[in-house]
């Protein structure tokens, strides 16, 4: 055992955000360049991550037929996220670990656990 050794509490939740919802015209998507040539939801969810949100220059290229505010807003670049679930409000998992602070261990929140509680049933 090192010289030094240090205790921690941990907790795992899950945590669901959203934006507020955002209109899609899909008629309008239809002029845009590259034109949105689909017929389902699937197919529009594919042009919008292809096309809109992995092309910087989608709202400025395509400004003029969708509206440069609209084209801005449906990059989804500037977005605030509103949290509408946590598992907090019914239960989280916590445990104890004992380690040392470790720069190398980026995953675990730069500690080095050794042992922790979070699997003994008889804690």
């Amino acid at each position: 055992m090192s010289e030094k050794i240090y205790v921690r509490m941990c907790e795992r939740f899950t945590q669901w955000r959203a934006t507020e919802p955002i209109e899609v015209d899909v008629e309008k998507l239809r002029k845009c360049e590259p034109p949105y040539e689909g017929n389902s939801h699937e197919e529009l969810l594919q042009y919008l991550n292809d096309e809109v949100w992995n092309n910087y220059d989608w709202s400025d290229t395509n400004a003029e037929v969708y509206g440069e505010d609209e084209a801005y807003e449906l990059m989804m670049d500037d977005v605030s996220l509103e949290e509408y679930s946590d598992t907090r409000d019914k239960y989280a998992d916590e445990w104890i670990e004992v380690g040392v602070p470790n720069e190398e261990y980026r995953k675990t929140g730069r500690f080095e656990s050794f042992a922790d509680n979070m699997s003994k049933s008889d804690w």
